[in-house]
C-alpha cells in the first residue's frame, strides 16, 4: 500500500506541475536571478490524500507498475548529479549557471517530497547546509485549505554553483533540488530559521 501511496503521490506532482501556473501566479513580474529559458511553473505542491484517481502523466503509456521501489522511479523521473537529483533541464540549467554567482536553491530529502516532513527536519537540513558554508533558511507558509489550517516549509540554500557542487559528496543523502521559484518565495512568506 505504500507503494502504491508513494507513485500516486510522485505521479500526482508531475500531473500538477505540468498544469501551468496558477492564476495569482501569473501577475507577479519582477527580476529573477535564473536564465529567461527556466520556465515559471510553480513546483511546489500540496497533494490531496483522498485522491483516488490516478492521473496520466503524459510521461507514460498504459498501466504503470506497481512493483517498483521510489528509487527506481525516480532514476526514471529525475537526472542524478553527484548527491544531488532534479529535472534534467534544470540540472544542465545550474550546471550552465556562472558558477561564481551566488543563486538560491531548494533543497528537500525523499521524505519531504513524499509529505512526511516536519519543521525539525527542514532545520537539520538548513543546518547542515549552514556547517557547509552555505546561507540557509527555513520559510513557512500558513494557509486555510477546506476549513483546516495548513502549514508547509521550505528549506532554501543560497551558494555559488561552483560551491553547491563541491559540497555534493558531503552530503549525507541524496537531495531534490529545483531553483527557487519567484512564486515559492512569496508564498513561503514568513523566516523560521535562523531565528531574528
Amino acid at each position: 500500500m505504500k507503494r502504491r501511496a508513494t507513485l500516486l503521490l510522485i505521479l500526482c506532482m508531475i500531473f500538477l506541475a505540468a498544469c501551468g501556473k496558477r492564476p495569482e501566479a501569473a501577475t507577479i513580474v519582477t527580476a529573477s536571478p535564473w536564465p529567461s529559458h527556466a520556465p515559471g511553473a510553480t513546483p511546489y505542491v500540496r497533494l490531496q490524500a483522498e485522491s483516488s484517481t490516478t492521473p496520466n502523466s503524459g510521461t507514460h503509456q498504459g498501466p504503470v507498475e506497481h512493483s517498483e521501489s521510489y528509487e527506481d522511479i525516480i532514476r526514471k523521473l529525475y537526472t542524478e548529479d553527484g548527491n544531488y537529483y532534479g529535472k534534467d533541464w534544470e540540472m544542465q540549467m545550474f550546471r550552465e549557471l556562472p558558477q561564481d554567482e551566488p543563486y538560491s536553491f531548494v533543497v528537500r530529502t525523499d521524505a519531504m517530497l513524499q509529505g512526511g516532513d516536519t519543521l525539525d527536519d527542514h532545520i537539520a537540513l538548513a543546518q547542515e547546509f549552514a556547517e557547509l558554508g552555505c546561507e540557509a533558511k527555513v520559510k513557512e507558509m500558513r494557509s486555510i485549505e477546506d476549513g483546516k489550517e495548513f502549514t508547509a516549509w521550505v528549506t532554501i540554500i543560497t551558494t555559488t554553483p561552483a560551491h553547491f557542487w563541491e559540497i555534493s559528496g558531503s552530503l549525507e543523502e541524496k537531495l531534490h533540488v529545483e531553483q527557487l521559484y519567484q512564486s515559492v518565495d512569496i508564498r513561503f512568506d514568513t523566516v523560521v530559521w535562523p531565528e531574528g
